[in-house]
């Protein structure tokens, strides 16, 4: 009898060293979602680990693990590391090894050094939507003895239910993530962070309370005041006209219509104050066109910075860089600013 157990042990362990050799050594999984989104949202989203714990489907699974970034903010180099309880998310790093606008962002994965492997997610997109697939491959055997890499073709087996499961649920975080900012396409914006400098500026101050139907006309008889003090007071202009705007909470916004100038000994008048523009880091956006062109630059710079995970703070202004009077409307050319929030 117990000659007969053993041999069926021996037989056992046969069949399983045998079956276990033929198994694929290589494991790959991929899951697929549709985001109601452009392609340059959804990239630009994934090419950063800052907004990864907002997405990730694992960052409910373990609320105390520690998130660590370094290198750029986005693109190839950008790294995160994660330190978590062993049972739940364990510790590793992972690291983006590439990166191709709006189409693909591959990642290398460390599991604290007892596996590595390759992640990508891949961006098809049409017009306002990203059919978006995250895809996992590794080699089950890469640094594994030979009993333990037998051991992990087995488990290999139910890699793509295990992962499989948290890429659907990680990649439905990503899309109401992604649905939840601005639909416009940025993917042609021009843009720069910039540090700005204070200036010495004339300026009206105009308020508004969201309808800016009559602003144009009330910011070109302000720029009229603004000349005529200058003109007076033998003032000359610095740089070209701007027009700030602050926000004033619920009650609307406060629009200066403001020209640049050189420091002078002169007393303000009743309504031409002296006073200095925003200074800071600042992003700025380069439009070419028409003024009533504008309203699409800002949708676009919403969404940009939505996807960033950036906040816009308080002020913003546009500098006109092109003389209207002079140059046609196709071709003027003004700078948006926007002062972003001291700790970005």
């Amino acid at each position: 009898m117990l000659k007969k157990v053993s041999y069926s042990i021996v037989i056992a362990l046969f069949i399983f060293f045998i079956i276990g050799i033929f198994l694929p050594r290589q494991v790959h999984v991929e899951r697929q979602i549709e985001i109601q989104r452009p392609a340059a949202t959804v990239f630009t989203v994934v090419n950063s680990y800052r907004t990864f714990p907002l997405w990730s489907p694992w960052a409910d699974r373990d609320p105390g693990a520690r998130y660590e970034f370094s290198g750029p903010v986005a693109g190839v180099g950008a790294k995160m590391s994660w330190s978590g309880d062993p049972r739940l998310v364990g510790t590793g790093w992972q690291e983006i090894i590439e990166s191709k606008p709006y189409s693909l962002v591959r990642m290398h994965l460390d599991f604290e050094q007892q596996a590595q492997a390759s992640s990508y997610l891949q961006i098809d997109g049409s017009v306002g939507i990203s059919r978006v697939t995250w895809g996992f491959d590794t080699d089950l055997l890469e640094g594994q003895s030979w009993f333990a890499g037998l051991l992990a073709r087995y488990f290999g087996l139910f890699f793509d239910k295990w992962i499989g499961t948290g890429y659907e649920a990680g990649l439905a975080r990503l899309k109401a993530l992604v649905e939840s900012m601005p639909a416009a396409d940025f993917a042609d914006l021009e843009v720069e962070i910039v540090q700005v400098e204070s200036a010495d500026i004339l300026y009206v101050r105009n308020t508004a309370d969201g309808d800016f139907g009559n602003l144009g006309s009330s910011l070109a008889a302000a720029y009229r005041e603004i000349a005529a003090f200058m003109a007076v007071n033998e003032i000359e202009m610095a740089a070209q006209p701007m027009a700030i705007t602050r926000l004033r909470g619920q009650q609307g916004y406060e629009v200066d219509a403001a020209i640049p100038v050189f420091p002078e000994a002169v007393e303000p008048g009743a309504r031409v104050l002296l006073g200095k523009s925003p200074a800071g880091r600042a992003l700025r956006v380069i439009h070419r066109g028409p003024y009533d062109h504008m309203a699409l630059q800002y949708e676009k710079v919403a969404a940009w910075m939505a996807a960033r995970g950036l906040a816009e703070g308080p002020v913003s202004w546009e500098q006109y860089i092109s003389d209207p009077g002079e140059t046609p409307a196709e071709a003027l050319i003004t700078h948006i600013y926007f002062l972003l929030e001291d700790d970005q």
